[in-house]
């Protein structure tokens, strides 16, 4: 008897699970949304190097970013910008672009982080990486 009712238990919870992820029901749309674009990049640590090519490219990316355009990605809830950067030793054949985050406020480094994209992202469109915010495509 408990070994039916165990077995009954178990296929109900495996069949919720399985419901759940198929019609993206509350956190688990949340997973499979962070699952999908975890399969689209790889971040690693970023070399001084990739830093500092990464800090002129934004720069130049801020220095041309009028006024308006940052208040309109402000209202968008924008709080990052991609900024492209150059490849390093760890960088993945796959990848197509390598970028980093900097933040549209201070116009700072966000992380420590290069993301490798393995579908290039279009300048001046909003991308979604992971479970971050929001954010900008720049150079």
């Amino acid at each position: 008897m408990n070994s039916a009712l165990l077995k009954y238990i178990a296929c109900l919870a495996w069949m919720a699970l399985n419901t759940s992820m198929v019609l993206g029901f509350g956190d688990d749309l949340t997973t499979l949304r962070a699952i999908r674009t975890q399969t689209q990049f790889i971040r690693h640590t970023a070399t001084e190097y990739q830093r500092r090519v990464a800090e002129q490219n934004a720069k130049a990316f801020f220095k041309q970013l009028t006024p308006a355009k940052k208040q309109e990605l402000k209202k968008k809830h924008i709080k990052t910008v991609l900024i492209a950067t150059v490849r390093s030793a760890e960088t993945s054949p796959e990848a197509k672009q390598v970028k980093m985050r900097y933040t549209l406020e201070g116009e700072t480094l966000a992380d420590n982080y290069v993301y490798e994209f393995k579908t290039p992202l279009q300048t001046g469109t909003i991308a979604n990486i992971a479970s971050l915010d929001p954010e900008y495509v720049g150079q």
